[in-house]
């Protein structure tokens, strides 16, 4: 039992007995419980920081119980990297000391490995002692260790692996995760993710492409589509025919379409001149010479040849009809690559694989719209969850794929992790990797979810309340967390006024941008530079018993993006523009990776030799140092200005992410808005 499970079931038992004392006598008693359990809160966030000193385990069987033992698996050994304090000293010179010799100039994975991996003995050990139990060893990386076999054999390894020498147990964080491919997210009781991607039907008897042909064009491209409200709350009163669906509706599309009245497609000509890239492509300057890596599981699959269990990803296909429909230039290049394998479909992940199809066409699509000139690589995960999307993030990092990183997924919120039995090592092996990215001078972008800032859905499942909780890997210190906003536009005599607001929780629908603070990770330097507000200094997390300190610690998201489906967009899937409203911060997080790649071409373009890496640092640093040109100082704005260029360096934007949990309202994070 770890301390911190030890901590949690002590302060359930003194909250039942506390329930259970009344009268006079309880007086004191109760206030010697409060005292105790104050005392237990302080230790239990002290635990929530610091590593483990014991390597936590997962077999196959625990992973997925009753799994056969003639099952496909993989088995991830995660390691303690060296020197680990200098390293992260070395990544607050690089991002936040301006007059450090070391800002903005990065390292090579070799350099990186040299200094960082743990000793060459230790990667002798493991690898000899799976391939003695008849696995076979796919990556040795900095900081993990990746084998197949079946489970049977994963199992047996990991057992001898627990009983290896001192000297080699003081390297290992999480001495193995298993993962059984092919069934794990309909039985798996590990952490899972899933895209964070929301789509709404489009009112009957509306297509898409009675939507592109009425659009609002502008230079002769459509920009985008308005619906009125009465259209959507007459769809909504159709699917839901009560009173109940008529407050339901109402409550659906509160938020900046009652000041405006519609809602709004928005086509990609559209979001770049919102998001004022014109001035740059007609410069030249479009990505060209980068790469953006999507990482996804499944890709998107060909429907048909699915439902014959047949895998094929045709997203670049995709990619293709897309630009030919929009008006867009094709990529450089397009690529698909499994560095963990091609995914296997069964019955039990076919309906995920065809969920990750959205997400990806998504992903793939709007990171080209605002980068048409970069290349894009794809790449792609087995299982339908599971930790084999970190291996493909590493892959990418450690081979200089990529300098831009997209994952618009989530899905295992940080109190999961520690929820027994704990696994909140995994966390610390994941952060190694985007510490080494970050090094590297590689920028990754994370989706911060669709449920609100404190609005556990996936719990519900397990018949335990609601909680407030964030997304990784979006809460990771070296990721860029995105959230999501509602963007608007309208034009009155030669004047665009463009109004961006937080895509605030809904709690009649069920969505909202994500947001809150992290139970792991301290605060970035950035946000400590900003002073950031910590507007909740104590939260209640029911499931662990404990009262969170939000205080120091890591807020979430960094900057946002639109996500809002009835602001969103539409996507071509297996060939066609399906009817439905798409948004997400799985829109978000591709058009901010690609907002960021065509800028970074600027920079190179124009002789600047600023490798961006990690986006968030620069934007707090911006905010911090250049208060008054930080941000564009007005929402009307010349309609010329969007072709000419925009003063400021963000668009002004304040994310209060709202969620209900239990009695109270917890207000999130803010986030600092986008790049102009």
């Amino acid at each position: 039992m770890t301390i911190f499970t030890l901590l949690a079931e002590v302060s359930l038992k003194i909250r039942v007995m506390l329930k259970r004392c009344v009268g006079v006598l309880c007086f004191m008693t109760r206030k010697l419980a409060y005292v105790v359990l104050s005392l237990i809160t302080v230790l239990a966030v002290m635990a929530l920081t610091v590593h483990a000193q014991q390597a936590q385990y997962f077999t196959c069987e625990e992973v997925v119980p009753g799994v056969p033992g003639s099952n496909p698996s993989h088995v991830i050994v995660w390691l303690r990297l060296s020197n680990e304090s200098s390293l992260v000293n070395l990544l607050n010179q690089m991002y936040y000391n301006a007059s450090s010799p070391y800002f903005h100039h990065f390292i090579t994975p070799q350099e990186f490995a040299e200094w960082y991996s743990p000793p060459g003995y230790v990667f002798s050990y493991i690898t000899g002692l799976a391939e003695e139990y008849g696995l076979v060893v796919n990556y040795t990386f900095p900081m993990l260790i990746e084998a197949t076999g079946n489970a049977s054999a994963v199992d047996n390894f990991l057992t001898a692996l627990q009983s290896a020498p001192s000297n080699i147990t003081q390297w290992i964080l999480a001495g193995g995760e298993c993962i059984p491919l092919g069934y794990f997210a309909v039985h798996s009781k590990a952490p899972q993710y899933q895209p964070m991607i929301v789509k709404e039907s489009l009112p009957l008897g509306l297509s898409p492409g009675q939507l592109l042909g009425n659009a609002v064009r502008v230079n002769g491209k459509p920009a985008y589509a308005r619906l009125n409200m009465a259209q959507l709350i007459a769809q909504y009163l159709m699917a839901r025919p009560s009173l109940m669906g008529m407050v339901y509706a109402l409550n659906a599309l509160r938020s900046a379409q009652e000041e405006w009245g519609y809602a709004v497609i928005w086509f990609p000509f559209g979001l770049e001149w919102m998001y004022d890239e014109l001035p740059l492509f007609y410069s030249g300057y479009s990505g060209q010479g980068l790469t953006i890596a999507i990482v996804d599981a499944f890709g998107d699959v060909n429907f048909t040849l699915a439902s014959q269990y047949v895998y094929q990803d045709i997203a670049c296909q995709d990619l293709a009809t897309f630009d030919s429909i929009f008006y867009l230039p094709p990529p450089a290049s397009c690529q698909v690559i499994y560095p963990t394998g091609v995914p296997t479909l069964t019955p039990y992940n076919l309906p995920y694989a065809e969920g990750w199809s959205w997400e990806t066409a998504l992903d793939v699509e709007y990171s080209h719209t605002m980068a048409p000139g970069a290349k894009i690589l794809l790449v792609v995960a087995p299982p339908d969850s599971g930790d084999d999307l970190f291996v493909d993030v590493e892959y990418v990092v450690n081979n200089s794929l990529a300098n831009f990183i997209s994952m618009s997924w989530g899905g295992s919120w940080e109190d999961m992790f520690y929820y027994p039995p704990p696994s909140y090592n995994l966390l610390y092996g994941y952060d190694e990797i985007f510490m080494q990215a970050a090094a590297e001078g590689i920028g990754a972008f994370a989706a911060s979810g669709d449920w609100g800032g404190a609005y556990d859905v996936y719990w519900f499942a397990f018949n335990m309340p609601m909680e407030p909780s964030v997304f990784y890997p979006a809460s990771d210190p070296w990721v860029t967390g995105v959230g999501g906003t509602e963007l608007f536009a309208q034009f009155v005599g030669g004047y665009a006024q463009r109004m961006e607001t937080a895509w605030n929780w809904n709690p009649f629908i069920v969505w909202g941008s994500g947001g809150g603070y992290s139970f792991t990770f301290p605060e970035t330097p950035g946000q400590k530079l900003i002073s950031m507000p910590y507007e909740l200094q104590y939260v209640y997390e029911p499931d662990l018993g404990i009262w969170f300190n939000t205080t120091g610690m890591r807020g979430v998201p960094d900057i946002a993006a639109d996500a809002d489906p009835y602001t969103g967009v539409f996507i071509v899937l297996n060939g066609v523009i399906p009817p439905y409203f798409i948004g997400g911060t799985s829109l978000a997080t591709p058009l901010s990776a690609g907002m960021t790649t065509t800028i970074q071409s600027y920079l190179y373009g124009t002789g600047v030799n600023y490798a961006i890496g990690d986006l968030a640092p620069s934007m707090y640093l911006i905010y911090h140092y250049m208060p008054s040109e930080a941000y564009v100082s007005n929402i009307t704005i010349t309609s010329a200005s969007f072709f000419t260029g925009i003063s400021g360096a963000m668009f002004r934007r304040w994310v209060a992410i709202m969620a209900y949990t239990g009695q109270c309202r917890v207000s999130g994070a803010l986030s600092l808005g986008w790049v102009s």
